[in-house]
């Protein structure tokens, strides 16, 4: 029972710790998917997905024993489960906080941007989440100030 008291004890100081970040990403989540129906930045600005589409149902996927559709979605979603799943016994369950984790993270970001390179000079465009955002800002932009100029 201790150890379950220490833990959420952790868990909610990291919450009050972070608790700006939280609602702003929560509030940004509501936000770019009301206005335009997506949450990647990348996306919304360039139309291009970034390395992490499809991330969420490639974990979903994956931990719900459907390993191939996961890793057709993004194959660095094995690397995020395990990096993650570390990283928190690590700062909740053991209460470290490692200076190693910033190698690993790092390790797993250049390995994550080397797929997303292959993929996207190989595979794009192709199926979700490789495909063209259509209603991006940019081309909005562009599209406007040409029509602008007739």
């Amino acid at each position: 029972m201790q150890m379950i008291r220490t833990v959420l004890g952790r868990v909610w100081r990291d919450i009050k710790d972070f608790w700006a970040a939280i609602l702003a990403l929560a509030l940004y989540n509501v936000l770019a998917r009301s206005v335009f129906g997506a949450f990647c930045p990348q996306l919304i600005l360039t139309g291009f997905p970034c390395a992490g589409c499809g991330m969420t149902r490639a974990v979903f996927y994956i931990l719900t024993g459907r390993f191939v559709r996961g890793m057709h979605l993004n194959p660095a979603a094995p690397l995020w489960i395990l990096f993650l799943g570390w990283f928190f016994v690590d700062r909740y369950l053991r209460g470290v906080n490692a200076r190693r984790m910033t190698l690993w993270l790092g390790l797993v970001c250049v390995v994550t941007l080397g797929i997303y390179l292959y993929r996207m000079l190989n595979c794009f465009p192709g199926e979700p989440p490789l495909v063209y955002f259509r209603d991006n800002v940019l081309r909005m932009i562009f599209a406007g100030a040409t029509n602008s100029k007739l």
